[in-house]
């Protein structure tokens, strides 16, 4: 009897590659409300905030960030893709992987250009 392989994690199903970083601050703008968080890893499909302030899947808003060396500041709809909240017995920290929306496609390949200057 053939085995089918085991699943494999989510990290392993990312569409793009993905470097870890640490962005000093990325700002997320819905409505009337901007709330900062730290971006720990990022690829031109997005990025993992880290912040106690979990938000809701689903939820979508404005995104602003920079990268380490690039003078450039990036700005997309990004859509909130999965959570998780802050759990004093978990070695993962509290935040949320959010998935970009109208990242135009010039600024998706200068964040390839940087994933793979960073590997």
């Amino acid at each position: 009897m053939k085995r089918s392989p085991p699943p494999r994690p989510p990290a392993d199903r990312r569409a793009h590659p993905r470097v870890p970083l640490v962005v000093r601050e990325t700002r997320c703008i819905a409505g009337m409300e901007v709330f900062f968080g730290y971006a720990t890893n990022v690829s031109r499909g997005g990025l993992f905030i880290n912040s106690p302030r979990v938000r809701r899947p689903g939820e979508e808003f404005e995104i602003r960030f920079g990268l380490p060396g690039l003078d450039r500041e990036f700005s997309c709809r990004a859509r909130v893709v999965w959570a998780r909240p802050y759990r004093h017995d978990s070695p993962h920290p509290p935040g949320y992987g959010l998935q970009f929306l109208d990242l135009p496609e010039e600024d998706a390949r200068r964040i390839d250009e940087w994933v793979r200057s960073q590997e």
